[in-house]
């Protein structure tokens, strides 16, 4: 009994033939212009490994921007469950991050205005946040 291939065969043999007498075709035309299509070939190819590696360098920098603004997250966070009040080890117990890093990011918060910087009794460093403003407080802001 004869498997019907549903007329595969036929269309591979047809699609065999058509790229054979094109290839044929083209033969002369690549012997003399083989040196362009060698040098369209470099060029893509180097267009390519360009892209992909620019692509790359953007996913990287993505990447760290999402990981940088999820950290201010979970500073403000902790900011505002303590009244404004935030120290590097409560970074640190929160995230991903380490004591350097955690310090690194209040500092740098520190720098731009978003915080000032105190010190406990033991040494600590404690940074106070302004944390959010109920909106008669905003009512009230001091305008400029």
């Amino acid at each position: 009994m004869q498997k019907n291939t549903g007329g595969s065969s036929w269309l591979g043999c047809l699609a065999l033939f058509v790229g054979l007498v094109l290839i044929f075709s083209l033969l002369p035309l690549l012997v003399r212009f083989g040196w362009v299509i060698l040098i369209l070939a470099a060029l893509g190819s180097a267009y390519w490994f360009w892209h992909s590696k620019n692509k790359a360098r953007q996913q990287q920098r993505q990447a760290e921007l999402d990981i940088r603004e999820t950290a201010e997250k979970i500073v403000l966070q902790i900011a505002v469950r303590n009244e404004g009040l935030i120290t590097p080890m409560e970074v640190v117990l929160a995230s991903d991050m380490n004591l350097e890093e955690a310090g690194e990011m209040l500092e740098q918060l520190r720098k731009k205005g978003y915080a000032k910087l105190r010190v406990a009794e033991n040494g600590s460093y404690v940074y106070e946040l302004n944390g959010p403003l109920t909106p008669q407080q905003k009512r009230k802001a001091e305008k400029l």
